[in-house]
């Protein structure tokens, strides 16, 4: 009676082992599934729904970078004047305070007197409530929204029930 108590404790904790060796590699799994875009994300809304005309002053913002597929987006704040931006966009950090963002644009969107080119100038003018996209020294590209600016949500038109719904005989 004892080994066939044993065959069977066996059995049930290998069982159990085997459980909870599936959830944790489940789990693995789920883990090293890819992160969404946030900047398609961000994109996407922007341009269904466009936006409103951005402020003068600093503005609140999402400034995002990206590299191929391969995006991450930071609450920001930026200084608007007249539809385009001003210096250098600030991050937040964790426990609310900005600094200054320490990332370098490239080299081709400045003339060798250090004044910008006009396509430097045209990517800080705000079109729909985004930034044009700027390539950064390590070859990333950077774009910032208004997310506060953001046009409402358009509203869609009701659909027609089939006539047998609507007309009574």
């Amino acid at each position: 009676m004892k080994p066939i108590l044993a065959v069977l404790f066996s059995f049930f904790s290998l069982g159990v082992f085997a459980q909870s060796q599936g959830s944790k590699s489940t789990g693995s799994a789920q883990a090293n599934k890819p992160a969404s875009n946030c900047y398609e994300e961000w994109y996407s809304v922007f341009k269904e729904r466009g936006a409103n005309p951005v402020a003068n002053g600093i503005q609140e913002a999402v400034v995002t970078i990206r590299n191929g597929n391969y995006s991450e987006c930071f609450m920001g704040r930026v200084n608007v004047m007249d539809g385009k931006v001003l210096g250098r966009p600030q991050v937040q950090k964790m426990d609310g305070t900005y600094e200054d963002w320490g990332k370098d644009v490239s080299h081709k969107y400045f003339n060798t007197d250090g004044t910008r080119t006009e396509e430097g100038n045209s990517l800080l003018t705000i079109t729909n409530g985004m930034t044009g996209e700027m390539v950064l020294a390590d070859g990333d590209i950077v774009r910032a929204f208004f997310y506060q600016f953001v046009a409402d949500k358009p509203k869609t038109t009701k659909k027609a029930p089939s006539p047998s719904v609507l007309i009574k005989k």
